[in-house]
């Protein structure tokens, strides 16, 4: 048991005290979060680094006042918790941009520093147990100090470049676009960011000054430091709390509105490409980019290698974005240069080949350069742009996209124009869209997860939606391109749906249609007065051969004896 009188003579200086109260009831406030049970991800990360960050300073105040002088076998229950918290603000800020399989992938790095720690805490408690016979008092007490803490500052600091380039990649993910959504949730992310990292530094500084100050001494130095880091992270608590709170129901709203998307066909061939968050922000840019995405999905299903995929991607990036000329550049690990395997515009020597294709290093012209930073370029203006590789011919305006799959260099996608500042925001936006969707193609290709085709594929459905409300197969000109143009899908794609789901042709699918309203023409007192050739014409064939051909095969019987039948019968 504690003795009182012992606990009054301890070193209870003002100082001691105010830490002490102001970092009790944030405490217990955190653990009576974590206790509730109803904490998400994010939460339960914030509530732990606070929890645990104001554990350290405690831990280091209860030593200050000398209760573990007084009773050793306290520090039994002290834990190296600051090497846990760099690693649970990174966790924190993977969990609020929803990326918790990237930090999972990395965590194993993250803890490195707290497993050593821990050994290390491990054997000075067995040292105290054992009355400092393995090491002296005062090398035990400059290891607890010096290594721990300095250790502590260079994890935490590394941990600060690790988040602000996570912030950074989360930013430029989606190309432009993020500027409009994702900023609005970094934002206070940053906030978050950019307090620790001015709080790190004075740990740095403070440190700094007890090693040049022979009048710094003791833990004098620390105490306005540890009420700056409680003030923060009763601020962070606060605020936390808040803003989470908000983000939830910012959710809320956001599900309703990806249940709406849900029914948007055009969405459907994304979903297996982009995550729900980066489909919201397609979505809530302007249409057209939603069309254009699913355009070019579409047209890639039914690739089943590289070259298929990559000269699908540059044909229509011609078709559907009006350049002039579009090339990808695949990286060859080998011999570590970015090669030409596609290209449409004046390197097309067409069959899929590309005229006199060219190597470039890592770091060359403006292509290297991209592949070497993972980061986009565009340049409006090539005359003076030293960079500059001059392929096929000399042009005025450039625009290029990295090809990137989990941080693995895949290619380039790159386009030139004969005109200054032809490219703009929407091209960069589509041109960035358009690399990720590549990027992930290519990687189902090498994990051979290709998708199958279902009866309660999107386009499928709005196809029988169509043909039931609006009857497209009366017209008689109803061909594979109209239908494909209707649901803005590549006439592939369209083929591989009805060949799979329905089991027939395109032809067949369309006659099975015209014949069902034929039917209903022969039989119906309506159009007892028509001729057969004119029922047939009615339905949507363009011939009487045709009708008649397509009804005999599908029922056996002619047209005539059809409707004979059934006058019988009646």
């Amino acid at each position: 048991m504690f003795n009182l009188c012992l606990l009054l003579q301890m070193n209870w200086n003002p100082l001691n005290l105010t830490v002490l109260i102001c970092s009790l009831p944030i405490i217990f406030l955190c653990l009576f979060k974590i206790l509730a049970h109803k904490n998400s991800k994010v939460s339960l990360y914030m509530y732990w680094l606070i929890l645990l960050s104001n554990l350290v300073i405690v831990q280091v105040i209860l030593i200050d006042i000398g209760i573990t002088k007084a009773y050793p076998l306290l520090l039994l229950f002290y834990m190296p918790y600051q090497f846990l918290c760099p690693v649970l603000f990174t966790a924190f800020a993977y969990a609020y941009i929803e990326r918790t399989e990237v930090f999972k992938k990395y965590r194993g790095y993250f803890l490195i520093p707290f497993i050593i720690f821990f050994a290390l805490y491990a054997f000075l408690k067995v040292n105290v147990v054992l009355e400092y016979s393995l090491l002296s008092m005062k090398t035990a007490a400059k290891i607890g100090a010096e290594w721990d803490e300095n250790s502590a500052v260079v994890l935490s600091l590394l941990a600060a470049l690790w988040n602000y380039n996570l912030i950074k990649n989360y930013e430029k993910s989606i190309g432009s676009l993020p500027y409009q959504v994702v900023v609005k949730k970094t934002k206070w992310l940053k906030k978050m960011y950019l307090s620790m990292v001015f709080l790190s530094i004075l740990w740095v500084l403070v440190i700094l000054g007890i090693k040049a100050i022979d009048s710094w001494s003791g833990h004098a130095p620390y105490y306005p430091l540890w009420l700056l880091f409680i003030g923060f992270y009763y601020c962070f608590y606060f605020l936390g709390v808040t803003h989470l709170k908000e983000v939830d129901n910012r959710k809320l709203i956001q599900k309703n509105k990806l249940k709406f998307m849900n029914e948007n066909f055009q969405i459907s061939a994304l979903r297996n490409i982009f995550s729900s968050n980066e489909l919201l922000s397609i979505h809530e840019s302007q249409h057209h980019v939603t069309e254009i995405l699913s355009y070019f999905a579409t047209s890639l299903f039914d690739k089943k290698n590289q070259d298929g995929v990559i000269w699908d991607i540059t044909k229509n990036c011609i078709a559907q974005l009006g350049l002039e000329d579009c090339v990808i550049y695949i990286w060859n690990d080998t011999k570590n240069v970015l090669q030409q395997k596609a290209a449409y515009g004046s390197k097309d020597n067409g069959d899929k080949k590309v005229l006199s294709p060219i190597e470039i290093p890592l770091g060359k012209g403006i292509v290297g350069i991209v592949a070497q930073t993972r980061k986009w370029e565009l340049v409006n203006n090539l005359e003076n742009d030293r960079r500059y590789i001059i392929d096929d011919d000399k042009r005025n305006s450039e625009l290029t996209v990295p090809i990137v799959f989990e941080d693995q260099l895949i290619g380039v996608l790159d386009s030139e124009n004969s005109n200054k500042d032809f490219f703009n925001e929407k091209h960069v936006l589509l041109f960035q869209l358009i690399a990720k969707l590549t990027a992930t193609k290519l990687a189902q290709l090498n994990k051979q997860s290709l998708f199958e085709l279902t009866d309660d594929n999107a386009y499928y459905k709005e196809l029988l939606k169509w043909f039931e409300k609006e009857k497209p197969y009366l017209n008689p000109y109803l061909n594979l391109l109209i239908v494909s143009e209707y649901l803005n899908i590549s006439g592939g794609y369209l083929s591989q749906i009805i060949n799979k789901i329905s089991g027939s042709n395109f032809s067949d699918f369309i006659n099975v249609y015209r014949l069902n309203e034929a039917k209903e023409m022969l039989t119906g007192p309506s159009f007892s007065n028509y001729t057969i050739l004119a029922i047939g014409l009615e339905a949507g064939f363009n011939s009487k051969s045709a009708f008649y051909t397509a009804f005999k095969k599908y029922t056996g019987i002619t047209p005539s004896e059809y409707r004979n039948m059934h006058l019988v019968l009646s």
